[in-house]
Order: C-alpha cells, then sequence, then structure tokens
C-alpha cells in the first residue's frame, strides 16, 4: 500500500486532471484533460465523453498552453477536427480565465 500511495503521490493524479464541458453542433459534451507541465508549457491530454467525437480528435487530442496561454491547432489540421479543438480549447481557456481570476 505504501508503494501505490508513493506512486500516485508521484504522478499528482488529482490535481493533473480536469472535467470540463463544451458545446459543439448545439449539444453539450464534456471532456477530460490529463494535465502535463513542463516548465512554461502544459500538455492538455484531452479524452471527449463522446465516441464518435473521442473517434474525430483520434492521433490529435493533444492541446497545448505557454505561459498560460492556450495554443490553437496547426493550420493543416482537418476541418471537422480543427473546429472540435478550437471549442475544447475555447472551454479550457475560460476555465484557465475564471481559476486565474478566482486566485486574486
Amino acid at each position: 500500500m505504501g508503494l501505490l500511495c508513493y506512486l500516485f503521490s508521484k504522478l499528482n493524479l488529482m490535481s493533473s486532471l480536469l472535467s470540463l464541458g463544451f458545446e459543439y453542433k448545439g449539444c453539450h459534451h464534456s471532456f477530460l484533460a490529463r494535465v502535463k507541465e513542463y516548465g512554461n508549457k502544459t500538455e492538455y491530454h484531452v479524452t471527449v465523453m463522446n465516441e464518435e467525437l473521442e473517434k474525430l480528435l483520434y492521433g490529435n487530442h493533444v492541446i497545448t498552453g505557454i505561459n498560460g496561454q492556450i495554443i490553437t491547432d496547426k493550420p493543416d489540421t482537418p476541418g471537422e477536427q480543427h473546429l472540435l479543438k478550437c471549442y475544447i480549447a475555447k472551454a479550457l481557456s475560460k476555465y484557465l480565465h475564471e481559476k486565474s481570476l478566482a486566485s486574486y
């Protein structure tokens, strides 16, 4: 049991997982984001709680933040995938903005 607690504390699982919602094509959806921090760069590994949308993100499910700013996708990302990631990034950005305001 001690080893398991040690591993969980090193992974910091509780503070590195977000659960947020977003609107896409007139419907409310949820996603989980596993947060990985590397200095001033943060990666959000996204899993959409909808099978069809999750398949759409396959292979391109990481959203990056640098110095607290969410970076949008590469220009060569396919249309529907890019649109979905923009809606997710918008929800993530709103959450981060509200979190920063709450810390004042």
